[in-house]
This record gives C-alpha cells, structure tokens and sequence, in this order.
C-alpha cells in the first residue's frame, strides 16, 4: 500500500468512497465536493493502482488562546469495505500526522464518529456544547422585541459583528470572515436550513436552523443581549403548529437555561463534540502568553506518532520568555500527547488529569507550574466538515 496526496485525476475514486462511507444526501455531498474539497488537502492510500482509503485535510483557522493558528480540520476519513482492517486507517492517519508537521501547523482538530478510533493517534476531546430538547409549547410565553429578517449574502457584515460579539469570550472557535459566511449560505441552502437575522435598534442576534421531519433543529443562535435571545425562542414558538418539539445546540455557557421557568419542563444534555491534537509542542509553547510565569520544568511527552514531540522537553520561562530544548535528563513531569492536547486546548485541568492519573510527576511544584501555563476556559466549535 502506498500512500500520497491527491491528484486531480483520483476524484472520482475519492467521491465514490465517501458516497459508500456517508451516505449524505445529494445536495451535501454536491456542495462538499464543489465548494470545500481540495486535492492537496486530500490525502489518500492506495493499493495496486486502486484508492482504497482516503481523507481530507480542511483548513480553518481558529483562535485558541488568544492566539489565531492555521489549523487543519481532519474530515472524511473513509475505507472502501474490502480494504478494511488491514491497517489503511493507521497509514493514512500517520501520514497525515507527518503532513501537518511538514506543513508548520502547530495543532489539529477532528469530529470523531468514534473517539476510540482516533485516541490512539493523539486525538482527545477537548469541545462539548448544550443541547436543549424542548417542547415548543413551553416557549409560548416570551416576546418578540424586534424584527426578524431572512439572511442575504450582502448581510454578512452583520453575521461577522454578531459572531464576533459572541466569541469574545470563548476558546478554540474558528476565524470567520466574508469568504466563510459565503460558503456557509450555500451549506445550510443545500441542506433546505434557514439563517434569521433579528433586529432592535441594530443587527444583534442571529439564528441558523433547519425544519426536519419531526423537530426543528437550531445549529446556532447567538444574540447580543437577553431581549433578542427571547425573540428567538418566541420565533421559534411561532411555528408550533408545524412542530411539537425543538433541539438547541449551543456554547456550553449559554443562557437559555436561565431563562425558562420551568426547567423540569427540558432536557439538557452536554454533547461531545470535536477532538484536537498538537502537533508542534515545541513552537506550540513559544506562542503562548506567559508574561507573568517564571519557571523551570522538564517536561516528558509520550507521542507514539510524532517523533518530535516524543521527547523530553526543558522548558525555561522567564517573564514571558521561553527557552525550549531537548534533555537527556530525568523529568520533572511525565505526561502523554492526548493529555497534553487537553491542556493545551484550555479543556481540562493539570489538577483533573491528575486526578485521573494521567500525569506521572517527582513534586507537586511541578504540577503547579503546569498548571500556571495552561488554564481552563469556555471552548467552543460548531464547523461540520
């Protein structure tokens, strides 16, 4: 088996995977292969002349930390049924880690079908959302407080200033610009979805939603204050005689919640839903923001598929400034690249991985010091391919 990058004449090899793989409708896989595919971020595994397996490597970039990275979005990973488990997956994901590498992008992200299958090459959950599921008739009692508009390619400026607005204080979400909205108004057409725009005195909440069979399905609403938050939920009342029920998905922080009289009268569940990986620790730690940390600390990294992560590291850090090199000597803390992905990615704390014994360390001052570099906050991601 071989494995390559993709050239133009694979593609329709490639469509022919992912349509035994996906099984997505018509108009998804139409907008997919017109609009985001691309053959040098495709990668592919192929025996005798054949494309057994490939995958797609979609380019995001995404604020983590303060700090905007180029990022690759690992989607499509796919095998033709014959070809499976004899190891395609483990060559083309290892190749894919060594692309990135080669490629300067510091960390990764990737939507799992199955978190087993992707944890052994480094991949950890780092992203949750809210999913609200509600009876329609228990939003009956809010107001609308403005206007509602169906969104146009010329309101993007809009789109922008809310988003923007709403990720002021999150970690993790994508860039979004003009380029972006464009694409995502022919993604949620070819998938028969609404974006809504409500309007007071300004532009200040969006909506993104789609009318299945049973429910409607809110993929995002954001809003600039509380009034336009129970406009949404009255607009959304308003269809009750199409729909007895509505799925919600939102920032783990937001405030419907707060807001409902009853919450006896919803279900809400936390929803996993995006892993991320580093892939250059190294110049991964030099970006970050460390002005008031001063420390010393070697650092042991267990990645089984990145050779240059799989050492350990002295990290020296002096009023901001940090001095990286490899070292033969004992570690201070020992920690493996899934559990490092977590921290990195502001998910989880060093006192939880700790806690559940991820963590090998010789003094808890160590633990504290790790704990300075990488803090917890409010992830949040909601691309789908």
């Amino acid at each position: 088996m071989n494995v390559r990058i993709a050239r133009k004449d694979d593609l329709e090899q490639i469509k022919n995977i992912w349509k035994y793989c996906f099984n997505d409708p018509d108009g998804f896989f139409n907008y997919y292969f017109q609009n985001k595919y691309k053959e040098e971020n495709t990668l592919v595994v192929e025996n005798e002349e054949e494309i057994i397996s490939s995958l797609q490597m979609n380019q995001y970039k995404i604020v983590l930390n303060n700090k905007v990275y180029d990022t690759s979005y690992i989607v499509g990973v796919s095998t033709l049924a014959q070809a499976r488990g004899k190891g395609s997956m483990r060559i083309l994901m290892s190749e894919a880690l060594r692309e990135l590498y080669r490629r300067n992008q510091l960390i990764s992200i990737l939507m799992p079908i199955d978190y087993r299958l992707y944890r052994p090459y480094g991949y950890e959950h780092c992203y949750d959302q809210l999913e609200y599921l509600i009876q329609i008739e228990t939003l009956g009692n809010f107001k609308i407080s403005g206007e509602f508009k169906k969104a146009k390619i010329e309101d993007v400026d809009a789109l922008i200033d809310i988003y923007n607005f709403s990720m002021k204080d999150k970690n993790g979400f994508t860039v979004r610009d003009k380029y972006y909205f464009e694409n995502l108004f022919k993604e949620i057409e070819c998938e028969n979805g609404h974006i809504y725009l409500h309007k007071s005195e300004e532009f200040d909440g969006y909506m993104i939603y789609f009318l299945l069979e049973d429910k409607i399905f809110v993929r995002e609403i954001f809003y600039k204050n509380i009034q336009t938050l129970k406009s949404f939920l009255k607009f959304i009342y308003n269809h009750n005689t199409q729909f007895k029920n509505v799925s919600i998905t939102t920032p783990i922080d937001d405030k419907i919640k707060c807001i409902i009289s009853n919450l006896k009268d919803i279900e809400i569940k936390i929803k996993p839903f995006m892993m991320g990986r580093i892939i250059n620790f190294e110049e991964f730690i030099k970006t970050l923001d460390l002005d008031k940390i001063n420390c010393n600390l070697k650092l042991k990294i267990e990645d089984n598929f990145i050779d240059e992560n799989n050492k350990t590291f002295n990290i020296d850090i002096c009023n901001g400034k940090v001095q990286i090199n490899k070292t033969d000597k004992e570690y201070d803390i020992k920690i493996d690249i899934n559990t490092l992905s977590q921290l990195a990615f502001s998910y989880s704390t060093t006192k939880e991985a700790v806690f559940l014994g991820k963590i090998c360390y010789k003094d808890t001052k160590y633990l504290d010091m790790l704990e300075d570099i990488f803090n917890i906050k409010v992830n949040y991601i909601n691309e789908y391919v």
